[in-house]
């Protein structure tokens, strides 16, 4: 068991630290950093501060607060990550514009999750932030190379270590609280019911599944059996595909027939699995007149940081 346990820890080790490239970080960071500057351009997070005080429950994070901030305070922030998160993207010294965006995006998250109410929507994209955040620096995304390097590598792995214990340990736990009921008895088909008579987008698919017995039974079984297989399902690329698309599907099912909003999590895992070296070189062919924008000299000496 002991040797067992201690190759399981060589490979995880040598996983996360294998090689990788220039360009696909620079790419997964500009990713990162856009879908940050979205999340936090888009939600209206000023209407926070209409919580009366006696609702509000500060997460861990947030322990020194005892009431919600004043809309201008929330505004303020909310500005300055997406100024920030906007630079990030564009490659602009992400060394200090990727942490900024992340710690505002970090409080009105925690702000939001705040309001006597346990909310997962943000979790993801929070936590995969975090190694890239530590990153080494690279160069623009029009002057990155597929150069591969351990330097480059580990953040992306790392990540995607996060995100596939995140699914793992949420399929676990079903199965633990649960066990094989999970998908053997009507859970599936009461939780469905409630989403179509609730938040559901699209309540008619819910009611679809919901009626019919054996297929609620399938659809649970597809969603225990895709989070438990996410970190089996990353050990090849030729099934990574398979992964992206079962996040959208998962994610997209989840947001039509229950109305919870967890796309920002298919994004990440997009974002994480895809080889964007490939998809940006084929890029660079296509726009004419690459190579002179990218073969020009920064003004400054540090073109970019990550």
């Amino acid at each position: 068991m002991i040797r067992a346990a201690g190759v399981a820890a060589g490979r995880l080790w040598a996983w996360l630290f294998s090689p990788g490239s220039e360009l696909r970080l620079t790419a997964v960071i500009s990713g990162l950093a856009a879908l940050v500057g979205v999340q936090l351009a888009f939600f209206p997070w000023a209407e926070l501060a209409q919580l009366p005080p006696a609702l509000f429950r500060p997460v861990p994070v947030l322990f020194f607060l005892d009431e919600m901030p004043p809309a201008g305070a929330i505004v303020a922030l909310q500005a300055a990550g997406v100024v920030a998160a906007a630079l990030a993207a564009l490659g602009w010294r992400r060394r200090r514009t990727l942490p900024l965006a992340w710690v505002a995006y970090l409080v009105l998250a925690g702000l939001r999750a705040s309001r006597g109410k346990i909310q997962h929507n943000d979790l993801l994209l929070v936590v995969a932030c975090v190694p890239f955040l530590l990153a080494p620096p690279t160069r623009w995304l029009h002057r990155a190379t597929p150069r591969c390097s351990v330097q480059w590598g580990w953040p992306i792995h790392t990540a995607l270590t996060f995100v596939a214990g995140a699914y793992f340990f949420t399929g676990l736990r079903k199965l633990i609280s649960s066990g094989p009921a999970w998908v053997a008895s009507d859970n599936m088909r009461w939780i469905l019911y409630a989403g179509a008579h609730g938040k559901a987008k699209v309540p008619e698919v819910a009611l679809l599944i919901a009626d019919r017995p054996w297929l609620s039974h399938l659809v649970a079984a597809g969603v225990m059996a895709f989070e438990l297989g996410f970190p089996l399902l990353l050990l090849h690329r030729r099934t990574r595909p398979l992964v992206v698309a079962g996040a959208f599907c998962f994610h997209g099912f989840t947001w039509l027939t229950l109305g919870l909003d967890y796309w920002k999590y298919a994004f990440v895992v997009l974002l994480l699995l895809v080889e964007w070296g490939p998809v940006v070189e084929r890029l660079r062919r296509a726009v004419p007149g690459w190579d002179v924008w990218s073969n020009r000299t920064p003004r400054s000496s540090t073109p970019s940081s990550a």
